[in-house]
């Protein structure tokens, strides 16, 4: 095998409401927060995981492809297929042996830019019966208009020249770009549904701005 070519993209993820990414809850204090955001171990700032965004990116192109769930139904995909662009860009679930090659994908950790404030959110439980508030908790979560750096990697081999991708804009893309559109594209659904936890009761809506494809505007085909 041999590296063809690294194409990286940048830009910025804005909070359009507050973030939840998980920390650790290892000490918990009375009257204290429940369920705390990660943050920089040295300088206390809340930060994004590359691996959270990666996660949320493959579990979004599963479910437009049919391959959410995995062969099981309760994994990732790791069918190591050669014409499946989720094994090849993120690489098969726990599949040691395949003909892929390496991950082509790079997610760094999301610093943050501007903002990057924590509020508290109040969450319970209704009971249906009565009405009350049951198992009342507090979320700590990133306060909306923050902003955390954006990069992602996108490593190119000899092997993917034959990769095709029909991205989001119906043009039919191949080779190196097939692998760009297809991570572009999962950028798209993130936006489309949200980051990190809490997204079905009003956290974690995203949008990507500021969006570059090796120092260049992205071409519109594209994004």
């Amino acid at each position: 095998m041999r590296k063809t070519g690294y194409h990286e993209i940048t830009g910025l993820i804005h909070c359009l409401s507050g973030l939840r990414v998980g920390g650790s809850d290892e000490l918990l204090q009375i009257g204290g927060t429940d369920l705390t955001c990660i943050k920089h171990p040295v300088t206390l700032k809340p930060y994004i995981p590359g691996s959270s965004i990666k996660g949320k990116m493959r579990s979004e192109q599963e479910q437009k492809l049919g391959k959410f769930g995995g062969l099981d139904n309760s994994e990732p995909c790791g069918c190591a297929q050669a014409d499946c662009l989720v094994c090849r860009v993120f690489g098969p679930h726990k599949k040691a042996k395949h003909e892929l090659g390496p991950t082509r994908i790079v997610v760094r950790d999301a610093a943050s830019t501007r903002g990057g404030e924590t509020e508290l959110k109040s969450e319970n439980v209704i009971d249906r019966k009565t009405g009350t508030a049951l198992h009342p908790r507090k979320v700590e979560r990133v306060v909306a208009g923050s902003e955390f750096s954006l990069r992602i990697g996108i490593q190119v081999w000899d092997r993917d020249e034959k990769a095709d991708y029909d991205n989001l804009n119906k043009a039919k893309k191949t080779g190196g770009m097939a692998l760009v559109a297809f991570v572009l594209d999962g950028l798209k659904l993130v936006q489309r549904t949200g980051l990190g936890s809490g997204v079905s009761k009003g956290s974690g809506e995203v949008q990507f701005d500021d969006l570059k494809l090796d120092g260049q505007s992205i071409p519109e085909d594209l994004w």
